[in-house]
């Protein structure tokens, strides 16, 4: 395995351990609120908590969903079902897409692409841009909560 893969691949485990310990209440507070759609692109973590479908682009690296009603991945993956329930989706080539209510949707990877439509709130935290009903921002490290 050349050095670049390790390099990748131990950036993605890292976020995806951030991903798992940092509370949501660690970002700080550029919010847009209402009711819609949030598009996102970026490299980093992301947390989704809400209501309605989530699409996430191949790419993302790995994805950990709790109390979604229907979960489809196209292509090849792993899906695993943690002793909490949650299940984890990682190195899916297609597209991944969630609806349900009360979901806790968190993605790490080095290539995040995803929508949210229906409403809640995301945490971004890395490096990308997002659009929400008409606003459009970035994300940095210190991590953006925008409402949907």
């Amino acid at each position: 395995m050349n050095i670049w893969k390790i390099a990748v691949r131990l950036a993605v485990m890292m976020t995806a351990a951030l991903a798992l310990v940092l509370p949501a209440g660690v970002a700080s507070a550029a919010e847009t609120s209402g009711s819609g759609t949030l598009t996102a692109t970026g490299v980093g973590t992301v947390r989704i908590e809400g209501d309605g479908t989530v699409t996430i682009a191949r790419g993302a690296g790995t994805v950990w969903v709790s109390g979604a009603e229907e979960i489809k991945a196209d292509g090849r993956g792993r899906r695993t079902t943690l002793p909490n329930g949650t299940i984890r989706l990682t190195g899916y080539s297609g597209t991944i897409t969630l609806t349900g209510d009360d979901m806790v949707v968190r993605v790490a990877g080095g290539s995040i692409s995803l929508s949210a439509t229906g409403n809640g709130s995301v945490v971004l935290a890395g490096r990308g841009s997002y659009t929400t009903n008409g606003a459009t921002g970035s994300w940095n490290s210190n991590g953006v909560t925008v409402m949907f």
